[in-house]
């Protein structure tokens, strides 16, 4: 029994139990010395979900942190965004009023597909901070009647559940249209052009989440997606459609050009004909087409194996940890059908990724210093692959394209793990190769190639340090659109530049140029001639006087004889 003395100045009346225990609480109020008795009862709940006992004794946030702000009487929590509230399972409906003392809260941090705006939300309705048609736990899936949407991260619906057969139909299409056309322009690495195009594509792709929040032009996205083997613009592949499924379809385009190039290579072994149609460019092709897809390939295990440790505060005020999927954290890591895919990223990474980047990186240390052991006996055969990389490139700097490759990878972690300082670090590094380029005085045979490649990463340094300088987000979106519609420009010339190498070295033009030529020079003589100056015309009528001699001495001679 708790009591408490109350004085007779009409003063407020306070009445704390002594254990706050959840349940039905009598109070009666006793004049003493008089026979007057008041009574009166309350019932103290348990704080609904979210909420938790503080050091007041009121209900207040499980989870309190700044900028949040919990109202017990409204169920509302209000925070100012990129942020998610809510609980562990957020599968099972509720009240918002209801409690339960197992439940258990998460309150972190939410960069990817949350709101950036302020947030007015209750427990039972997680939903209102997330954006782009997601929900659930962290607002990692689609909402009910959503699907995941190819060419970004967005939900949408699909009206047709057969666009998947289209879709596939023509991914196998647009595959062997890309190999037939690299084959005919000899748009590969072994020309020399493409190193800096590349290294300005994959790298714009990865960081183009930081440069702005609203995407580029369409046109200027779209050509850079190409680029980077990715489809580009928002679709809908098939009802259902999670990140899952996504990633399986990362890896699978990237396989289905090397398959169909392995293919060509093979044919051009067993057959003679196919040889000479394809002549030396399906080795480079191959190359060129990894080189192409490196940096997709390997985005995509960082986004596998990308792993988020998130804090969950119970209910019954017992604090634990759980591993979930960055990408989807409504899949436990390493766990369930992420297994699978976590598996098969890993044997990628050990078998594909580690040991070409080592190959492009190390070969010409390789080659020079251990290819006469028996170990590296088969590095001949490799030979061709070398060549396709650095035979453009001077011979004391073979090792440049395994340098830009290698320099992909600290960028991605970076574009990952340090979003705040990646424009910062992006500028370093893109200043660091351009330097070292000019430092090294080009590093290519040719005068064009070193000219091409300092083209784009300067319009790389300007892209980055003016995504540093400017803060208003309508800038640098308008700068952003000039360097990506300059870059375009440049490709295109390039492309019309291999175009031209093709056709130089065919017979027909080159007879078709002959005769070109030939009929210019003889238009030429038939101007010249009709157009003949004074003299030349005065000298037709009267000849010189040394004219005149040799005529003379000419008619001599034959007069003698």
């Amino acid at each position: 029994m708790a009591y408490a003395y109350i004085t007779d100045d009409c003063s407020l009346i306070e009445y704390i139990p002594d254990k706050l225990t959840y349940t039905r609480h009598e109070i009666m109020i006793e004049v003493i010395n008089y026979p007057y008795k008041v009574q009166s009862h309350f019932i103290l709940n348990e704080c609904p979900i979210g909420f938790s006992v503080n050091s007041s004794g009121a209900c207040d946030c499980i989870a309190p942190r700044e900028n949040v702000t919990c109202d017990v009487d409204s169920q509302n929590i209000t925070h100012n965004g990129l942020l998610w509230i809510g609980t562990y399972d957020t599968s099972t409906p509720f009240n918002a009023n209801e409690t339960n003392p197992n439940a258990c809260i998460i309150n972190e941090d939410c960069l990817l597909y949350c709101s950036p705006n302020p947030v007015t939300f209750q427990m039972n309705n997680t939903d209102t901070q997330c954006v782009d048609n997601r929900g659930g736990r962290m607002c990692g899936s689609c909402t009910e009647g959503y699907s995941l949407l190819m060419g970004s991260n967005k939900c949408g619906q699909c009206h047709n559940n057969y666009m998947m057969i289209a879709w596939i139909a023509l991914f196998a299409v647009m595959g062997v249209l890309l190999v037939v056309l690299l084959i005919a322009l000899n748009l590969t690495v072994s020309v020399g052009t493409l190193n800096g195009l590349l290294f300005y594509a994959n790298i714009v792709k990865l960081y183009e989440p930081v440069f702005l929040r609203k995407r580029a032009l369409p046109v200027l996205s779209q050509v850079i997606s190409w680029i980077n083997v990715d489809f580009g613009f928002e679709t809908c592949f098939y009802n259902g459609m999670d990140s899952y499924a996504k990633q399986w379809l990362q890896f699978a385009f990237p396989l289905y050009l090397w398959i169909i190039i392995i293919i060509v290579i093979q044919l051009c072994r067993r057959y003679g004909k196919i040889s000479r149609l394809m002549g030396s460019h399906a080795v480079p092709v191959l190359s060129t087409l990894t080189f192409l897809s490196y940096t997709k390939i390997v985005r995509t295990i960082v986004i596998v194996l990308h792993k988020c440790e998130v804090t969950l505060h119970c209910t019954n005020e017992s604090v634990r940890s759980v591993s979930l999927w960055y990408e989807d954290p409504n899949v436990e890591y390493g766990k369930g059908k992420h297994a699978g895919l976590f598996g098969f990223a890993l044997l990628v990474s050990v078998f594909l990724v580690i040991p070409y980047t080592l190959f492009l990186l190390c070969h010409p240390v390789l080659e020079k210093y251990l290819s006469h052991f028996k170990l590296f006996k088969s590095w001949s055969r490799f030979k061709p692959i070398i060549d396709a990389y650095s035979g453009p490139i001077k011979d004391q700097y073979r090792f440049w394209p395994g340098l830009l490759l290698v320099t992909r990878i600290p960028l991605l972690l970076i574009v990952t793990f340090l979003q705040n300082e990646s424009r910062v670090l992006l500028l370093a590094v893109a200043a660091i190769i351009l330097s070292l380029s000019i430092i090294f005085g080009g590093v290519y045979k040719k005068k064009l190639n070193n000219v091409i490649e300092f083209w784009f990463l300067l319009n790389l340094c300007i892209m980055a340090s003016l995504s540093v300088a400017f803060t208003d987000e309508s800038k640098i979106l308008i700068w952003y659109n000039t360097c990506l519609s300059v870059f375009i420009l440049s490709f295109i010339l390039i492309v019309v530049y291999h175009l031209y190498l093709q056709l130089s070295h065919m017979k027909c033009y080159d007879a078709l140029t002959k005769k070109l030529f030939k009929k210019q020079d003889k238009d030429d003589q038939d101007v010249t001639e009709s157009y003949k100056s004074v003299d030349q015309q005065m000298r037709e009528i009267v000849p010189t006087s040394t004219e005149v001699r040799l005529s003379n001495s000419r008619g001599s001679v034959v007069d003698l004889f």
